[in-house]
């Protein structure tokens, strides 16, 4: 019987190809570097959710629309924009480390 066949053996093959890409490829950085920008994500919600009534006191000038909505309806697009840009500079980071 082969080795493959055993559930053992293929956590252990798993583990194996997962050690030999960090290993290649520098994949700790990105990971690290991905972790700190779910952490800055789930930040920014919990802080613009917790003082959304406060914000919508003020009102957005041009727009005329409370800031608390702005931030709730725009933030998303723009963390999600910073969060991509700074996650293609980690992995280009990863990869020239290698």
């Amino acid at each position: 019987m082969q080795n493959s066949l055993y559930p053992t053996a293929i956590w252990t093959d798993l583990a194996e190809m997962s050690l030999g890409l960090e290993r290649n490829y520098g994949l700790s950085r990105l990971k690290r570097s991905m972790l700190v920008m779910l952490a800055g994500w789930l930040g920014y919600f919990v802080v613009v959710s917790m003082s959304v009534r406060a914000l919508n006191k003020v009102t957005v000038p041009l727009l005329d629309m409370p800031l608390g909505v702005f931030l709730a309806a725009q933030g998303p697009a723009v963390m999600f924009l910073a969060a991509l840009i700074l996650l293609v500079k980690a992995s280009g980071r990863a990869g020239a480390a290698s």
